[in-house]
């Protein structure tokens, strides 16, 4: 619903599958509220979810720790679309974490909400490649 107002905190407690996590953080970290909340668990080591872990978190930790200093060799975010709403990532055994920053939540399109083609592949993610960081 357009006039809806943003919610406050979301939980991901679907299948445990990589691609589902990350689908779910592309989708709702837009919708969430300022200082809001998207928590997704079940990130255990099975093999349908070790990609999240392995792939997807390294490049959105390295994201929110972006530096992008010019006198250094250039930096580029792996998720241009997710950095500017991130304030933290907390992650604890089988749950992570994702906490907004003051920028007002928006509604993209559905085409502007899946996962880029490097979510669960950090090797395609120019700033991941050795000498980049």
């Amino acid at each position: 619903r357009p006039d809806a107002p943003p919610l406050k905190i979301v939980v991901d407690d679907g299948a445990h599958v990589a691609e589902q996590m990350v689908a779910s953080v592309f989708f709702w970290l837009p919708r969430i509220h300022p200082r809001g909340l998207l928590i997704v668990e079940d990130i255990q080591p099975i093999s349908e979810a070790n990609a999240f872990t392995t792939q997807f978190l390294p490049q959105i930790m390295k994201d929110l720790h972006f530096c992008g200093d010019p006198k250094q060799a250039k930096d580029e975010l792996c998720f241009p679309t997710l950095f500017p709403m991130l304030a933290s990532i907390h992650c604890e055994m089988h749950i992570c974490i994702f906490e907004r920053n003051d920028h007002p939540a928006r509604e993209p399109s559905l085409e502007e909400s899946k996962a880029p083609k490097n979510a669960l592949d950090l090797r395609q993610c120019k700033s991941m490649l050795p000498g980049h960081w």
